[in-house]
């Protein structure tokens, strides 16, 4: 299995548990409990920095026609998932997660003719797109966290842990 299945374990295992968290499952802090989005935090921390590492991977391994434009693409996702679960951990306002899911959201768009000829890895990019507005729309009172909850778990299961069980399966993502 090429190396980045690890991305999509790790951060479709990151967004599945955040995803379920806007559900309410789980989520609720019960009294003289901790609080559940601590360890939402910790998986989404950890999945950033796997994501760091394999990106730097990707740079060391990988030959630079493709290491490095998929390298920039994956810290994108680093950063973003390292810094939610900074946040969750630590109890920040989720506003500037909002800030930075836009860029998230909009600039790895540019990478679509990058996977020219993989029909799924271009749906990716739009549903990430579609994903990460909606993280800036619930951290700004725009979308209900429900909504968010249903869009996180679905971009799980399609766009990280789907191709992840294809690679591993022996398949190529189409």
């Amino acid at each position: 299995m090429p190396p980045i299945t690890v991305i999509f374990v790790v951060s479709g295992l990151a967004v599945w548990l955040n995803g379920l968290a806007f559900l309410g499952v789980g989520a609720k802090k019960a009294e003289g409990t901790p609080d559940p989005l601590v360890s939402v935090g910790w998986v989404t921390l950890v999945a950033g920095v796997v994501d760091f590492a394999e990106a730097v991977y990707l740079l060391a391994a990988v030959p630079p026609a493709t290491g490095i434009p998929l390298a920039g693409l994956v810290v994108f996702y680093a950063t973003f998932f390292t810094t939610l679960g900074l946040t969750l951990v630590k109890g920040l306002d989720l506003r500037p997660v909002g800030n930075l899911a836009v860029a998230v959201a909009l600039v790895p768009l540019f990478w679509w003719s990058f996977f020219d000829g993989t029909w799924m890895f271009q749906s990716i990019l739009a549903v990430w797109a579609v994903a990460f507005l909606s993280v800036a729309a619930t951290t700004y009172g725009r979308l209900p966290g429900r909504v968010l909850g249903g869009v996180l778990t679905v971009t799980a299961l399609y766009t990280f842990l789907t191709p992840a069980v294809l690679l591993a399966l022996g398949h190529a993502i189409p």
